[in-house]
């Protein structure tokens, strides 16, 4: 009543701006406040001694990252500011012996608290002996996309009841089951290449190979998910990837002082419905006729909505299925696959191809076996069709697969600390028994610094298939104990690992053999007018590195789409 007596005898307009004035100075109070009680924390933190990178009570520790990143092109990936954090240690943390094995990075008002594992068994703590649920801030960035319907967003019961539904369409069997489906969107890639290399023998022009292998990804979860044919890579782009794209490119994982009147702006609200519903037209139909058919082949009883729905009539007393829940499920799960499935599987085709082609022995080897198991190169897709097993004999393909994805992995795992939950440093590090506390910090599994980081990895920088192949513990070369995260670990691991390690096997049994691939990109600055003279963008000396997609955020993506050249490979060719 006190504030209402402030308002006595205040005219209509004076009113209209003291309601503005409370309006503005409330968030604003609010906001720095919050900032306060961030710094306060990590400041009293830091007293205790608690290993960190020193914090400004005002500044926190933007000081530290903006140095870290001012050497990185601005389109860098944020993963790369853990690399920096590793690389630089001993400067951050000019008291240690040894890098932390975890660290704070306080960038409020950008970001909440971070607290980043740069140690396996740290990572462990929170993913694996203990898993977190997942931070409020994902929820909010997947909302646009499923409405928070998926996997990632659900937590509990909840969460546990749709990952064992899931689950069986995922299998190893499954999957399997379904090569000879995905081969058919495979051949359709392999044909494009084929019809872009020359008769002669000599380099085609460069093209992007990121947008070839993304339109296969989407193409190969469509067939998986759905059972339909979109053929994203030979025609048009469809309404679904459009709307799609769309959206990813408006979602932001932390509201900031930077985006903030973007991220309240109402087109892009509008835009949201808008392709909501375009998506949800293109694939409620196809899920419909799947979930409401009656199959009676084995081929079809394995498609995966159909494997999901006998997942959910074998919980329910008399099978009868909540079909209006279980579609909203659906469309829900089924575009976050197609999210989380669609880039970071052709990230990992493009950077797999490229550590190839830069080096000719892990070439010929793969080479080598695919002859051995699938035959002639141009029996693969035939053997593969009849034998769809045999993609689980190729064992020195899936150790390429996992040596690529050590060096340029994807993002990590984030999960949400708390007051009652501390990390601790393992008895292997410098810091046995540290606690680190993650009240009001986000936790984030900093794989991309662990698969980097020479105290794990034997000759750390070099791509060493071979690795992956070591038995023996005491080998130099064996891998750590839960140091490989390129799929998490854990039971929130991704589900869909198994498909997207096998559309890759199918990418490199119809492709490396056939053909010849390699970056080129002094044609791909000619094709863009680059004015001569100007330094190109690098990261550790190299163009082709990780960035943001479209200036949105999100999974990394390979710069300018990782421009390349193909031939034909002749026999003389190794």
């Amino acid at each position: 009543m006190a504030i209402l007596s402030n308002f006595d005898g205040v005219g209509s307009g004076q009113l209209q701006v003291k309601i503005l004035a409370i309006v503005i100075t409330l968030p604003l109070a609010y906001f720095l406040y919050r900032g306060y009680q961030v710094r306060r924390m990590l400041q009293q933190w830091q007293k205790q001694g608690v290993p960190m990178m020193r914090h400004h009570p005002i500044w926190g520790h933007l000081h530290h990252v903006g140095p870290l990143m001012a050497g990185l092109p601005s389109d860098a990936h944020g993963d790369y500011l853990l690399l920096a954090i590793q690389n630089n240690w001993k400067t951050l943390f000019p008291g240690c012996k040894r890098c932390p094995p975890a660290v704070y990075v306080d960038m409020w008002p950008f970001t909440p608290p971070l607290l980043i594992a740069l140690h396996p068994a740290v990572a462990a703590q929170f993913t694996q002996e203990v898993s977190r649920v997942k931070p409020a801030e994902q929820k909010r960035f997947m909302y646009p996309i499923s409405h928070n319907l998926d996997l990632t967003s659900y937590e509990g019961a909840e969460w546990k009841l749709w990952r064992k539904r899931l689950s069986p369409g995922f299998s190893n069997a499954m999957v399997t089951a379904r090569v000879p489906e995905l081969l058919e969107e495979v051949e359709v890639f392999a044909d494009i290449l084929r019809k872009m290399a020359p008769a002669d023998g000599t380099w085609s022009d460069v093209f992007r190979l990121e947008n070839m292998s993304i339109n296969l990804a989407l193409d190969v979860i469509g067939r998986y998910l759905i059972g339909i044919r979109l053929h994203e890579q030979i025609g048009p782009p469809t309404p679904l990837k459009t709307a799609l794209l769309d959206t990813i490119s408006r979602v932001r994982f932390y509201t900031n002082i930077l985006n903030i009147w973007s991220q309240i702006n109402p087109y892009r609200l509008l835009r949201f419905r808008i392709n909501t519903r375009i998506m949800d037209n293109f694939l409620l139909p196809h899920i419909s006729a799947r979930v409401n058919s009656n199959p009676t082949s084995k081929a079809e009883k394995n498609q995966f909505l159909q494997l999901t729905v006998q997942s959910l009539q074998d919980e329910v007393p008399g099978g009868r299925v909540d079909r209006t829940a279980f579609l909203a499920n659906a469309l829900g799960h089924t575009k976050f696959f197609l999210f989380a499935g669609y880039d970071t599987t052709a990230g990992a085709i493009c950077w797999t191809i490229r550590f190839l082609s830069l080096n000719p022995a892990a070439l010929a080897r793969l080479r080598a076996e695919l002859d051995s198991v699938l035959g002639p190169d141009a029996a693969a897709a035939t053997t593969l069709r009849a034998n769809p097993h045999l993609v689980n004999s190729l064992t020195y393909t899936a150790a390429v697969l996992k040596e690529s994805l050590r060096l340029q992995t994807n993002v990590g795992t984030i999960r949400d600390g708390g007051p009652g939950f501390s990390l601790y440093g393992p008895p292997d590090s410098d810091f046995p028994g540290q606690r680190f506390p993650t009240d009001r910090c986000v936790l984030w599994d900093g794989n991309w610094a662990i698969h980097k980081n020479p105290d794990f990895w034997h000759r750390v920088d070099e791509f060493l298939p071979e690795r992956w192949l070591v038995t023996e513990d005491r080998d130099p070369l064996y891998p750590p104990r839960n140091a490989f995260r390129a799929f998490e670990l854990g039971p929130r691991d991704c589900l869909g690992q198994f498909l997207a390690q096998v559309e890759m096997k199918l990418v490199l049994a119809l492709v490396a053999r056939e053909f010849d691939l390699a970056e080129d990109w002094e044609a791909w600055d000619v094709k863009r007018r680059v004015k001569k003279g100007k330094k190109p963008d690098t990261v550790f000396g190299e163009r082709a590195y990780q960035v943001f997609a479209n200036g949105g955020e999100g999974p990394p993506h390979v710069k300018d789409g990782f421009p390349v050249k193909v031939r034909l490979r002749t026999e003389n060719r190794v």
